[in-house]
Parts: C-alpha cells; sequence; structure tokens
C-alpha cells in the first residue's frame, strides 16, 4: 500500500513568498521520497489556483503531487481595520473544517505549518508535525495542549524558538533549521564583481536596514561594482527605486523582480558576494534561520550579515563577515573582506540542502 502524507496550511498558492517556496519545495521533496503527497490550503486570493500546472510553471517543478485547494468563504480580508482579527477567525475556522473533512486515520502522516491544524489533528492522535517559525503566546498554549499527544511533534527553525516554547515535551521538539533547493542553486568558479540580495525587503511593514547600501557615506572604492537586489516585494520596490531616483549614488544598482528560483540560482552562481540584511526586531534577532543564506552559500557566494544572535547561530557561520547595525564604517569593511576573499565551495553544505531536511523530517514519524 502507497504511503501517503498529507500537507494542511492556511497558506495560499502561486505565491512569491519565502514560505510558499519553502512548502513547495517540502512537498516536492516529499514526493521524491515515494509518498503520495497532498497539499491541502485555501482558495483565499484572487489569484489562488489549484492548477498543478500552473503551479509547476510558478515553482519550476515537475513533480506529481495532488492538491486540494478549498473554497474560502470565510472573512478574510474583507475588513481593512479589522483585518488581522479577521485573519485569526478564517484561520481558525478554516483549520477546524478542513481537519474534519480530511482527517483519514492515525496511520496517515500529516504536515503543516498552522498551529490550529496541529490542535485540531492532535485532538484526533494523529500522526502530525507541526513546524514553527516563530513564538506568539498563543502559540505556545495550543503546542503544549497539542503536544499531549504522543503522535505529536514539533520541528523549530532555531533553539530560541525551541527554548522560548517552553514546552514539558521537550523531548518531541526537534531543531532542523532552513535550507536550499537542490534543483536551483550551485557554484560555478566564474565570478563578477556583484553584490546579491536575494528576499523581501521590508517584513510586517518595517524596512530589513537594506536602505545602507544607499548611504551617501559609503565609500567601497572598488572597480566595477554591481549591487543587484532581487525581490517581488512591490511595496519594497517602489521604497528604493524613490530612493535611487532621489540620491546620486555612486554604486551601480539594478533590483530584479520578475524572475524564478532558477534564474535567480544563475545569478547567485556568478556573483561575489550574498548580503544577509535584517533589522534588531525580536522575529530577526530570535527566530530568523533565512533561506537565502543556505542559498548563497550553496552558490559559493561570500556572506556580509547584520551582526544578531541568530546569524551567529547560524551553521557555518564562521565564515560571515559581520556588521554592527546601521554602522556605515562596520558595513564598509565587511563588504571589501568579502569582495576580497577568494570565494570557496564548502562540502558542508550539503548537510543543508532540501533533500536531507525532508530526510530528517520524515525521520521523525512513527
Amino acid at each position: 500500500m502507497e504511503k501517503k502524507i498529507k500537507y494542511i496550511t492556511y497558506q495560499t498558492f502561486p505565491a512569491k513568498t519565502a514560505n510558499s517556496i519553502q512548502t513547495i519545495s517540502t512537498v516536492k521533496y516529499f514526493a521524491r521520497a515515494g509518498l503520495k503527497t497532498i497539499l491541502i490550503y485555501p482558495l483565499r486570493n484572487w489569484d489562488s489556483s489549484n492548477n498543478l500546472e500552473k503551479i509547476k510553471m510558478n515553482y519550476g517543478f515537475q513533480d506529481n503531487i495532488e492538491l486540494i485547494g478549498t473554497i474560502h468563504p470565510l472573512p478574510f480580508k474583507k475588513i481593512k481595520p479589522l483585518e488581522r482579527y479577521w485573519y485569526l477567525i478564517s484561520h481558525f475556522l478554516w483549520s477546524f473544517f478542513t481537519v474534519q473533512k480530511y482527517y483519514e486515520n492515525k496511520n496517515e502522516m500529516y504536515f503543516t505549518r498552522s498551529e490550529w491544524v496541529f490542535y485540531f489533528l492532535s485532538k484526533k492522535k494523529a500522526n502530525v508535525i507541526y513546524e514553527c517559525h516563530q513564538v506568539s503566546k498563543l502559540k505556545k498554549i495550543l503546542v503544549n495542549s497539542s503536544l499531549i499527544s504522543k503522535s505529536s511533534k514539533v520541528i523549530t527553525l532555531t533553539d530560541n524558538i525551541k527554548n522560548e516554547l517552553n514546552s514539558d515535551f521537550n523531548d518531541r521538539i526537534e531543531i532542523i533549521g532552513s535550507a536550499y533547493d537542490d534543483d536551483f542553486f550551485f557554484s560555478s568558479s566564474m565570478r563578477k564583481n556583484e553584490i546579491v540580495y536575494a528576499g523581501s525587503l521590508l517584513r510586517f511593514g518595517q524596512s530589513r536596514g537594506l536602505e545602507i547600501l544607499f548611504d551617501k557615506s559609503l565609500n567601497l572604492n572598488l572597480k566595477n561594482l554591481k549591487i543587484i537586489i532581487i525581490s517581488s516585494d512591490e511595496k519594497g520596490i517602489n521604497f528604493f527605486n524613490d530612493l535611487i531616483g532621489r540620491n546620486e549614488l555612486n554604486l551601480d544598482f539594478h533590483i530584479i523582480s520578475k524572475i524564478n528560483q532558477k534564474e535567480i540560482g544563475e545569478i547567485l552562481a556568478h556573483a561575489k558576494v550574498g548580503l544577509l540584511v535584517n533589522n534588531n526586531t525580536k522575529h530577526a534577532s530570535l527566530y530568523s534561520s533565512p533561506i537565502k543564506y543556505f542559498e548563497y552559500l550553496a552558490s559559493g557566494l561570500n556572506v556580509v550579515a547584520t551582526d544578531l544572535d541568530s546569524h551567529r547561530k547560524l551553521p557555518l557561520s564562521d565564515k560571515i563577515e559581520f556588521y554592527e547595525i546601521d554602522n556605515i564604517r562596520s558595513f564598509e569593511s565587511a563588504i571589501i573582506n568579502a569582495i576580497n576573499k577568494s570565494n570557496e565551495n564548502n562540502s558542508d553544505i550539503d548537510n543543508y540542502s532540501m533533500s536531507k531536511r525532508v530526510d530528517r523530517i520524515l525521520s521523525l514519524y512513527k
């Protein structure tokens, strides 16, 4: 009998967010592990789709998975001032009804990034793993209540998340960080004098701190240096295009938005430096395990990163050039050091591929 895994999530597809790309990458490798893989999610945006060919084209894969896009007549984003509360209500209701409909038996495997899906599945004693990316009071309550069921497990991105959950069931919480997709990221011996940032420019409406590149006092004094910013974050792109337009800058900036994962991999493989920039919010300093970091390493880039606790705890962080947040001279020094270093392939990065990550996840099921 074919083994089956259901990934039930309150995300929607297609989307350009890092979390949606990570989810598709995960289900892709579930399928490659020989599992019948079913992705269940709400069609809650105007462009949401459960057309497999459209999803394959958007994310660049050919593996066969089953998509179940559920109708979402719930009050998501209906009234702007109450958007956050509608989201919470919709998430709760969708999770409850979806679990009632799609739970089958205890032998089936379930995976989720939704704390409410995790909670409702745990009450059915389902064989379920929840992937936790951040902590709130509600999540702590739901996680601890869910882990009463011995069939429930949690994976967290960092030890800070695990510690903050403060669970009585720590033996069923594993730390498994982010990973790069083996299909798209590789290293090349041919390098250009390019600094690359790939990812969202804003998080929760706040800048990640990339505007340090636009400081007029920044003096890199490097020939033929190009700065490439890759992002699908429209608000962030508009913000930085405005900065470029209002300032006389010495650096050669290129902002690229409409690009797929394969094309990103090609750019990274031939660049020199990858930027890991973040602000000093609680989420960034404690919970972050950025996918871009592992993509940079898989591409052989030298990494320049904001000096945060979460970045210091990343695997292979001894290779990172750190700089003090909002310190232009510290940033300048880190960039120059990274540019002047040779680009080396680190064989240990193979341990942080998505295929290896999925192997670890599947080993946790009973």
